[in-house]
């Protein structure tokens, strides 16, 4: 059976980091939390929960931002604990751990596995009406210009693929140290060999804790680097 260690990003998630572990536990998987230097008990809680359970692995991130802590946190995975499948999620209860084994059955015919809160059986709860406008629009937008009609979802973070694929596409997107790292992820999977396939998700609002996402920034950063990759493949045609 192939190694499965799932890789969440952290920065203070000490209100939920404990149950998110425990569900990720319970579908017999490995789990790495890749923490930005967290000010409050979030590393302790997970350093106390590795030393219990030889499945929960703790990094330190000095450095800030969402991008840095997947580049760290996946090159661990591999280069230290051996993955062979590597799936990324957000450690505050948005993305059901519950999911994880029909991402991994999926890749039996596919490299990458997207989750997408925008395909028939996806869903989001506990939005505000003008945030799932925000997200849907960026995705409508994405999509666009990415020129990828089977593809919906480029903004969330639940993905599983191959040890092979995040090889090839490591330098192609190390760049990305903040939330662009996200889409950059898919823009680039899109452009390359690899099969790629989309899981229908229930998006969760976060059970505690505050999110750092601010939006209005993030999609505006989000489009403005969508039309620079599509300018520059166009450019590179001609």
């Amino acid at each position: 059976m192939k190694k499965i260690v799932v890789i969440a990003p952290t920065f203070n998630e000490e209100a939920n980091i404990g149950s998110f572990i425990a569900s990720v536990l319970a579908q017999n998987v490995e789990v790495l939390i890749s923490d930005s230097h967290s000010t409050d008990g979030t590393a302790e809680i997970v350093k106390e929960l590795s030393s219990k359970d030889k499945r929960v692995h703790y990094l330190d991130v000095k450095e800030r931002g969402l991008g840095l802590g997947l580049l760290r946190g996946l090159d661990y995975a591999v280069d230290k604990l051996n993955a062979e499948i590597l799936v990324t999620m957000e450690a505050d209860l948005s993305n059901d751990p519950k999911q994880l084994p029909d991402f991994i059955a999926k890749l039996n015919k596919a490299d990458v596995v997207i989750g997408s809160r925008y395909v028939r059986g996806g869903r989001i709860t506990n939005w505000s009406w003008w945030r799932k406008i925000f997200s849907l629009g960026a995705n409508y937008s994405l999509r666009t210009l990415a020129w990828a009609p089977n593809l919906h979802e480029f903004t969330n973070l639940y993905r599983a693929f191959k040890k092979e694929v995040w090889l090839e596409l490591r330098p192609k997107i190390k760049m990305h140290v903040d939330w662009l790292f996200v889409p950059a992820f898919a823009f680039e999977v899109l452009n390359s060999k690899f099969k790629v396939r989309e899981l229908p998700i229930i998006y969760y609002d976060r059970y505690g804790g505050r999110s750092k996402m601010q939006t209005l920034s993030y999609t505006k950063n989000l489009l403005h680097y969508a039309l620079r990759y599509r300018v520059k493949k166009l450019w590179s045609i001609f």
